[in-house]
């Protein structure tokens, strides 16, 4: 567990040193609201003549440091991530101002609608289930010079919405639009994705795998779980292996369809889910804590079974 005081005092030493080496900019400490309430502290660089800076969360650094200490070879990373994180302004055609230019860029994900009661104050969204859909905008690839294994985005609040003079569900339609309209949705058998991640992974025999069959579906982003709500792909799934399904919320970033049979019911789910999210996952990542059923007669998820 982090030590508050020592984590403080980190914080605080690394802002002084990123000063130093930025002048002329205002160097500050955050304390950032992220997914579930989970709270981070963030450095920020800010030039007088940017209108976007990124953020770089200490909590890692601090971690990976030795017992806090601050080296050189520390400030230097920290400095490089906000060099190569600069949005220029050759990025921000019309971002707080034409609709008409960032819609193409809008996308959403799925969080969950009480642990973020407070967040989703400020924020567009659209519930689904117990769960809250948010559209956020997402830079071009091209117009960043940093590796896009960390996707520069911001969430949209009700306030872009007066700027841009659009409603909130046209937000919300052209994002869902967007994010299920590129064929990026993809359904793995749990096995394969298991041994893409590493390859000495010893698959199990036809007979082990088929007791349980398990699939992972994800649009292959760090807010993949989005993927749930086309119901059009889930109907088309259970068309392909001939039975209804039961959908588990494994993270943020994807869900795990299971076959819907008599040998597993949504108690048992319920409790690995729970089990899992204390255990395996950090509280950022956990998207809810029970199953969700779907079946080709209705078309649609739900929260509780026939």
């Amino acid at each position: 567990m982090t030590d508050i005081i020592e984590f403080d005092r980190f914080t605080d030493e690394v802002r002084k040193a990123v000063s130093d080496r930025y002048p002329e900019s205002c160097v500050e400490l955050r304390r950032v609201t992220k997914n579930n309430g989970v709270i981070y502290t963030g450095l920020t660089v800010r030039n007088e003549d940017e209108r976007i800076y990124p953020t770089m969360y200490l909590e890692g650094f601090y971690e990976e440091s030795d017992e806090g200490r601050i080296s050189d070879e520390l400030i230097d990373r920290i400095c490089g991530i906000y060099e190569s994180r600069r949005v220029p302004d050759a990025a921000l055609p019309g971002v707080l101002g034409d609709y008409d230019s960032i819609r193409g860029n809008l996308r959403c994900r799925l969080i969950n609608r009480a642990a973020n009661e407070e967040y989703l104050k400020d924020v567009v969204s659209r519930d689904f289930l117990d769960l809250a859909i948010v559209p956020y905008y997402l830079f071009d690839e091209g117009a960043l010079s940093f590796d896009r294994g960390a996707d520069a985005s911001f969430v949209i609040r009700r306030s872009n919405l007066d700027v841009w003079g659009v409603c909130e569900d046209k937000v919300l339609d052209d994002s869902i639009s967007n994010t299920l309209g590129r064929d990026d949705i993809c359904i793995s058998g749990i096995y394969d994705v298991l041994r893409r991640l590493n390859p000495a992974f010893a698959v199990p025999d036809e007979e082990t795998a088929g007791a349980c069959p398990m699939y992972v579906m994800t649009n292959g982003t760090s807010g993949g779980a989005i993927s749930m709500i086309d119901c059009g792909r889930l109907d088309e799934f259970c068309d392909s292996i001939g039975s209804d399904i039961y959908v588990i919320p494994s993270s943020i970033s994807e869900v795990i369809l299971v076959p819907r049979d008599d040998t597993a019911g949504e108690e048992m789910f319920d409790s690995m889910i729970s089990e899992i999210n204390e255990t395996q996952l950090d509280a950022v990542d956990v998207l809810s804590d029970h199953v969700y059923c779907f079946s080709r007669g209705k078309g649609y998820i739900e929260r509780d079974s026939y």
